[in-house]
């Protein structure tokens, strides 16, 4: 038994290097997204619903609206509110402003670009 036991251990101590080398070779994000596409091409408010709903509305909406009435639950709300000029310079982290999402990571920047896109569009709905 103590012989199997030192040939395992053996074959560990042999083999883990190896594996270690061979598990991952990404030494960055964009290695490892690589394939990752961000369209941007034809951006819609639709397109869009799934950072206000799941992210902006939990504090922004007409439940919650807080500094200056920023509401971001219908699309008529969304585009008020970026009309503010407040929401760009507060989701990018500017300085100056109190980064958003409050007390969460800055959106991605495939999200970001969507909406720059989409702002620059004229915020089309459809």
């Amino acid at each position: 038994m103590k012989k199997i036991k030192n040939f395992l251990l053996f074959l560990f101590l042999i083999s883990y290097p190896f594996l270690c080398f061979i598990s991952c070779t990404f030494d960055n994000e964009e290695d490892l997204l690589e394939e990752f596409y961000c369209d941007t091409i034809d951006v819609v408010y639709n397109d869009l619903t799934y950072i206000f709903s799941d992210i902006c509305t939990a504090c922004h909406s007409e439940v919650f609206s807080y500094i200056d009435e920023i509401k971001m639950d219908s699309y008529d709300n969304v585009k008020s509110s970026i009309n503010t000029g407040l929401v760009w310079p507060a989701i990018n982290h500017l300085d100056g402003v109190s980064p958003m999402p409050d007390n969460l990571p800055k959106l991605q920047e495939c999200d970001l670009n969507k909406i720059g896109v989409w702002i620059n569009a004229g915020m089309p709905n459809i």
